[in-house]
């Protein structure tokens, strides 16, 4: 019987005496393999992929490969034995083309060792046709959708003959289009005899491509067996250790008095006349296709954006000059949906980040802080939230999971227990028993008489926790439904441009 492409066989890694895996044994077992990989933010994953991909070093255990010892010391020794990475955060550089991202590292040069820009554009054409991408390779990555930078990431690994490709959380930025042409590309690989490991939490999307499925919980390797085998049940269950009766944990409340009115917000051929209302005690919904305008809308009535027509009132009073420090002071939390660039300031510690909206709060005489407090509040919030770290609240926040990241810009903001709480994307990246923790924060939240605007691409999840939901389409509320008449068909219609003939007021 031949070798496995790769097997990872009683991987340990542990940070500061903790142990982060334990014992991992996994295996693509075949040149062309999908396997997917699944488990809580924290578990293992990036930790275990680190160490395939030479940037981290293993305690005991060995990786093999094709049945030879595998023993990177670096990432350029993993690009060397033809495994390649395409992370969350692509390493792109946007000021530069898509030539010179493809050939950063082994640009084609001329007898004189001059740069040759007729080579390179030619053999990046090559790259990009290989991913069914007709651009020029002139063209500059600044300019690109998420979609198509991910392609030229593809290209890159192919270009550099990879034979296993792993992929990290690739779809939280895609459109449905670019998912699709994203997964089209993964099985040609498969034809062609590429491996993936393909790691993600939409677990639909797993089921969807995957061959087989591994899953991991909290350091160790809990199963892997074929696609035949897996439910998204069984999953879940593997996943967090326990069965969740619902994925979406909807509770009644009780609506009371408008807290923010929004009239006539405009800007041009961004926002056209948009219009609503957020009760205390209720979750609102904001669905939308990709361009529709709803993240648009979050950062105008935040006063991040500016705006050439509108008028905002906060609890009927009417709100003069909007801007994000006037907000805060006043009741206000946003969570963007870019939370490395503008929710985390990524070199500091968990600590720092979590009360970093709540210091004046915490003042104490002569501008010092209340330290005390501080360890009080966020040791509760990573605690409530189960934010996993290594070393508590003093560990970097760079240096947590996507989904750890997300939380600690979540508990940030519940610290400050806001009257009205504008998430965009909250759950993007998150595991599934996070998404269950982040749903009964706002529930309570909501219950407590907040006002939550809840912006989401993910219908069935508006669905499941929202009072009512808007639906915006090309800068455009289209459409409004209560929770009585929630259905995706309703929600695609609206988002496709066909307006109610009449909005609720």
């Amino acid at each position: 019987m031949d070798a496995p492409l790769l097997a990872l066989v009683r991987l340990n890694k542990s940070f500061s005496g903790v142990r982060v895996l334990k014992d991992v044994n996994l295996t693509v077992r075949r040149p062309g393999s999908i396997l997917g990989l699944v488990g809580e933010n924290g578990a293992g994953k990036s930790t275990m992929m680190n160490i395939l991909g030479g940037v981290l070093h293993r305690d005991s255990g060995e990786m093999l490969l094709e049945g030879a010892p595998y023993n990177p010391r670096s990432p350029l020794d993993a690009e060397k034995a033809g495994i390649a990475f395409i992370h969350q955060e692509l390493n792109l550089f946007p000021n530069m083309t898509i030539a010179e991202n493809l050939f950063l590292n082994a640009a084609p040069r001329s007898r004189l060792g001059l740069l040759s820009y007729g080579a390179m554009n030619r053999k990046a054409r090559e790259a990009l046709r290989r991913v069914g991408i007709d651009l020029h390779p002139a063209t500059r990555v600044e300019g690109l959708s998420m979609g198509l930078r991910q392609m030229i990431e593809i290209a890159k690994a192919l270009r550099r003959k990879a034979r296993l490709v792993v992929f990290d959380e690739p779809t939280t930025s895609l459109s449905t289009n670019e998912k699709n042409h994203l997964f089209s590309i993964i099985r040609e690989l498969s034809s062609k005899g590429i491996s993936t490991i393909y790691i993600s939490h939409t677990l639909d999307d797993v089921l969807g491509l995957c061959q087989e499925i591994a899953v991991i919980r909290d350091g160790s390797i809990i199963g892997q067996a074929p696609l035949a085998e897996m439910t998204k049940e069984r999953m879940i269950s593997m996943m967090v250790g326990r069965k969740l009766d619902q994925l979406f944990p909807y509770v009644e409340k009780k609506r009371g008095n408008c807290l923010l009115r929004v009239e006539g917000m405009s800007r041009a051929s961004i926002l056209r006349d948009i219009g609503f209302s957020l009760r205390s005690g209720e979750i609102v919904g904001l669905f939308g296709l990709m361009g529709a305008g709803r993240s648009e809308l979050a950062r105008a009535v935040y006063g991040i954006d500016p705006v050439d027509a509108g008028r905002i009132y906060f609890r009927e009073r009417l709100v003069k000059r909007p801007a994000p420090e006037w907000w805060i002071e006043n009741g206000m939390a946003y969570i963007t949906e870019n939370r490395r660039e503008e929710g985390l300031l990524m070199p500091k510690s968990v600590r720092e980040n979590l009360v970093l909206a709540n210091l004046r709060k915490m003042a104490l005489a002569l501008g010092a802080v209340d330290t005390r407090r501080e360890d009080r509040d966020s040791d509760l919030a990573i605690e409530q939230l189960r934010i996993k770290t290594t070393d508590k609240a003093r560990q970097q926040a760079r240096k947590l999971s996507g989904g750890n990241q997300q939380k600690v810009v979540i508990g940030k903001w519940l610290l400050t227990n806001p009257q009205v709480f504008i998430v965009d994307e909250p759950t993007r990246g998150v595991d599934v028993g996070a998404k269950f923790e982040i749903y009964n924060h706002l529930n309570a939240l909501a219950q407590r008489g907040s006002a939550i605007l809840f912006i989401s691409s993910e219908m069935e999840e508006l669905i499941g926790v929202c009072d009512r939901i808007l639906v915006m389409s090309q800068g455009e509320l289209t459409g409004e439904l209560e929770r009585s008449a929630f259905s995706q068909e309703e929600l695609l219609k609206y988002a496709l441009g066909n307006r109610a003939c009449a909005l609720p007021s």
